[in-house]
């Protein structure tokens, strides 16, 4: 596996691709640019997830393959990606996800399902807002539980999520954006079973993942 550091100058784009940067078309368009990077890959095989940046787009990258090393538009800084993880290991991670849930053999969006059963329930509505966190933090303690690592707990009633938001995006003008919710991960974690976290490591976690979703990131902690 391989981790990228990929930076698009967004000047030497052409106002085409500039105007799809610029508009619900993002997320979309850049998973279709970075998989140029990949010209014998007939499948995606990489996860992404991009960086915020004013000048300036921001990817980070693993793949299964080496991307290659120039490109007209990108800025490439690629090195080998070998965790050496054994059980008991405490990292740090960083992850953006699109967690789902399955209600009645449907999939629904985590936060979108908590404030749907919120308002359902009559629960007023500032404290929709912890209710989606929880049910967040409930999603990625049901992941550690399947891909071999626990969350570590820093304080009481404290959360692992960063940020959460709607997204709206598109493939094509004119056609009906497609609404998902990112949260923003971090904190601490623990390894409980090496195989499994590194599987987790290269498949990643949640949905969306040619959207920018599912990424994780670690380092020592």
């Amino acid at each position: 596996m391989f981790l990228s550091r990929i930076t698009l100058d967004l000047a030497r784009l052409p106002p085409v691709m500039l105007d799809k940067w610029l508009s619900e078309q993002q997320a979309y368009a850049s998973h279709q640019w970075l998989w140029q990077l990949f010209p014998d890959e007939q499948k995606r095989r990489y996860l992404f997830r991009q960086e915020p940046s004013a000048s300036q787009g921001l990817f980070y990258l693993l793949s299964e393959e080496r991307p290659q090393q120039q490109h007209n538009l990108f800025q490439i800084q690629t090195k080998p990606f070998e965790p050496q993880l054994v059980k008991g290991m405490s990292l740090f991670f960083s992850l953006r996800a699109n967690p789902v849930v399955t209600r009645n053999n449907k999939r629904s969006d985590v936060m979108m399902d908590a404030k749907f059963h919120a308002k359902r329930q009559g629960i007023p509505s500032d404290e929709w807002r912890t209710l989606q966190e929880q049910a967040a933090q409930h999603w990625l303690q049901g992941q550690g539980e399947r891909h071999g690592f626990r969350l570590v707990p820093l304080a009481e009633n404290f959360t692992h999520v960063v940020s959460f938001q709607s997204q709206r995006l598109s493939r094509r003008d004119g056609e009906k954006p497609i609404t998902f919710s990112t949260v923003d991960y971090a904190g601490y974690l623990t390894v409980t079973e090496p195989k499994l976290f590194l599987q987790a490591l290269h498949s990643g976690l949640g949905k969306s993942r040619a959207l920018g979703c599912g990424l994780l990131m670690i380092k020592r902690g």
